[in-house]
């Protein structure tokens, strides 16, 4: 009989302790800040030409964000579709779910995780990388929850407030 109480009593402690270990990890994770669980991600090397296309048409769908263009937007996401290969599954993922969009705002509002999946391309393959990369930061964009995007020049054209806040901005990092 005490064997059978103590083997329960044990049993129970260590469900108890399981399930506070998986809050624990939970709660970190809901802590952890958007551009850290970022850069947690993985992705492959691309050739310097590879790499080039890929931010030319990310590059493209940037601008034409600055300029409210959802069906420029559109055409560089399509772009930036056929660009990237198929071992980029994330960025293939958002970019299709962006170009599915009809309006310019809901386009812009996937924008941000996009620039962040493409900027650790952009870090981890800097050696291909050929030309001059600014990380841009709004810290005004979705709600004052702040946004990043990258830009090959390095004045500020806000992407997610187009002409109504168009150089809101500053540039974080260089690469």
């Amino acid at each position: 009989m005490k064997k059978g109480i103590v083997s329960l009593l044990a049993l129970a402690v260590l469900t108890f302790a399981c399930s506070q270990e998986k809050k624990s990890e939970e709660q970190v994770a809901e802590e952890t800040p958007k551009e850290e669980k970022v850069m947690q991600a993985s992705t492959s090397e691309v050739s310097s030409e590879q790499l080039k296309s890929i931010l030319s048409s990310y590059f493209n769908v940037k601008d034409a964000l600055v300029n409210t263009d959802a069906k420029e937007a559109k055409s560089a996401l399509a772009k930036l579709l056929e660009s990237v290969g198929s071992e980029f599954e994330q960025i293939k993922s958002l970019t299709k779910e962006m170009h599915d969009k009809e309006d310019v705002e809901e386009i812009r509002s996937g924008f941000d995780d996009l620039s962040q999946e493409v900027y650790i391309l952009v870090k981890e393959n800097k050696h291909s990388k050929e030309q001059k990369v600014y990380k841009q930061f709004c810290p005004m964009a979705f709600n004052n929850e702040g946004a990043f995007w990258l830009s090959s020049e390095k004045e500020i054209r806000n992407p997610y407030f187009g002409d109504k806040m168009l150089k809101c901005g500053k540039v974080q990092e260089e690469l």
